[in-house]
């Protein structure tokens, strides 16, 4: 509960940059702070997503190794993109999240296969879809970072925004899966998804920014995503597989 408090108080206001102040967690380099809305945005609505998913797991901490599993993952994907540029002390903000992990009461779930329990073929066709283009955009964003000359990348934005799409990509992905919490994983990277889709169509000049129709496509598939959860849980029965850890 208090890693999620953690990352809706930090982020929230990036999230927010589209619409209001630019708010930076790091504004060294920077030349024109507008230029960053959209990197703002990208750093603050996954990470609110994240708060999300850690309230979703205090609430059900035994019925969710899927979503145990991202978080382990999206941990990986983050000290692997920002710390050979930002630096070892950038780790420091994982550490409310690597806390929730020690703390997890069932670690081997984090060893047993997300497809055990099978997988939904709508949500996993929508979410490959998504995670295609998103680690794409990954793709580029880290070249920039790579280049380093570039206004996202003299602040490490480039860097910052390859880790959040590769971890959106990654819930869509897992979010495909039928095993315990693979659902609010959907819902959540769907949420993230639409919502990015808005901030680029109020941005759509700044670097980075999928531009008005790629934020409308954005935002499409973001909500299919999301609507294709809401009627899963309406008209299918929830995953009931625990793992043995749990039974005993």
């Amino acid at each position: 509960m208090l890693a999620g408090l953690f990352f809706v108080v930090g982020t929230l206001p990036q999230a927010i940059s589209p619409w209001g102040a630019v708010t930076l967690s790091n504004t060294s380099g920077v030349s024109d702070p507008n230029l960053h809305r959209w990197s703002a945005a990208l750093a603050g609505g996954p990470d609110c997503g994240m708060a999300a998913i850690l309230f979703y797991l205090a609430w059900r901490p035994l019925r969710a190794p899927a979503v145990v599993q991202w978080i382990a993952l999206a941990v990986i994907v983050f000290l692997t993109a920002n710390v050979p540029f930002v630096g070892p002390a950038v780790a420091l903000v994982a550490v409310p999240v690597v806390l929730v992990l020690v703390a997890y009461p069932a670690p081997r779930d984090l060893l047993t296969p997300p497809w055990i329990d099978g997988f939904s073929p709508p949500r996993l066709a929508v979410g490959t879809l998504v995670a295609v283009v998103l680690v794409a955009d990954a793709a580029l964003a880290l070249a920039s970072q790579l280049r380093g000359t570039e206004e996202l990348a003299r602040n490490y934005d480039s860097a910052a925004n390859a880790e959040h799409l590769i971890n959106v990509a990654l819930a869509a992905l897992l979010g495909g899966m039928r095993r315990l919490g693979s659902r609010p994983l959907a819902a959540m990277a769907g949420a993230v998804v639409a919502f990015l889709g808005a901030a680029a169509i109020t941005v759509p000049s700044n670097p980075g920014s999928w531009g008005t129709v790629g934020g409308a496509v954005g935002v499409a598939a973001g909500l299919a995503l999301v609507a294709l959860v809401a009627y899963e849980w309406r008209t299918q029965p929830s995953t009931t597989r625990v793992a043995p850890s749990h039974q005993r």
